[in-house]
């Protein structure tokens, strides 16, 4: 697939990069949900490498680490920042294929775009030229959800509603900003699983903003269904009758300072 805009010498080294990455067979091939494409300008290459320079970051720091925190400034243009997001039971190589697909797709869907977002099911890039690093994005958001209703809904709520409320405090004071967890209801002999998580660069407060109105979102579209599913763009949420998840534990440490953006 051509890539739009960029200059011969990083066209060159990211279809490299490419090349390394796509031939790996994992959930990174999934068909994109939703994208959105913003602030469209024209005929300024300078923005269009910063663009680049901050998408290869964000596939190499996903390549490595399994998400993304970025931003790339030089005197002469506007400066770029990113954020990169993929599903913790994700294996670092299924992140770098999902996030290098995402890279590489929304040059092609938004090539003249100063700020873009694109979902997958289990992965998200996006990337502005407003400084958004350690706050919640809530502009945008997409609710997925079961065609399912309970069979005793006062007793699915209050086991969905104790489940949801450890997994968000998981998640708001965990170091890898994501909680999962599940829930035995006895009077409905039923197990309700659910996860939360936010990007990586959101401190507790920002995080707990985002979820708490991903949670308010899905209430109001997702009332008595057995399953939902939240994708926002500095978090998502999800529940569901069903493991839906390979992750067995929550997060592995205590609460840290979000992590600064890798400049370059």
């Amino acid at each position: 697939m051509a890539m739009a805009a960029f200059s011969s010498h990083q066209l060159f080294f990211f279809r490299l990069f490419l090349a390394l990455i796509l031939p790996i067979a994992t959930r990174g091939s999934e068909s994109i949900l939703y994208q959105q494409c913003e602030k469209n300008f024209t005929k300024n290459e300078k923005l269009q490498d910063n663009i680049n320079n901050v998408l290869l970051d964000m596939v190499a720091q996903s390549s490595l680490q399994g998400y993304a925190i970025s931003s790339y400034a030089n005197n002469t243009c506007e400066s770029v920042y990113g954020v990169t997001r993929c599903e913790p039971d994700m294996s670092v190589e299924e992140c770098s294929a999902c996030i290098t697909g995402a890279a590489q797709k929304i040059r092609t869907s938004c090539p003249d775009s100063a700020e873009s977002h694109i979902w997958y099911e289990n992965c998200f890039l996006h990337y502005d030229t407003t400084n958004f690093i350690g706050k919640a994005d809530k502009r945008y958001g997409s609710v997925w959800f079961s065609f399912y209703a309970a069979a005793n809904p006062k007793a699915f709520e209050q086991a969905l509603g104790e489940l949801m409320g450890e997994v968000i405090a998981e998640t708001v004071q965990g170091r890898k900003k994501f909680g999962y967890g599940e829930n035995y209801a006895n009077e409905i002999k039923l197990t309700v699983y659910g996860m939360a998580q936010c990007t990586r660069d959101l401190g507790e407060r920002e995080c707990n903003e985002c979820l708490e109105e991903g949670l308010e979102i899905m209430t109001d579209l997702c009332r008595e269904q057995v399953g939902c599913r939240f994708f926002g763009s500095s978090c998502a949420i999800r529940y569901e009758i069903y493991k839906f998840s390979s992750f067995t534990s929550t997060d592995d440490g205590a609460a840290a300072p979000a992590p600064s953006p890798s400049i370059i």
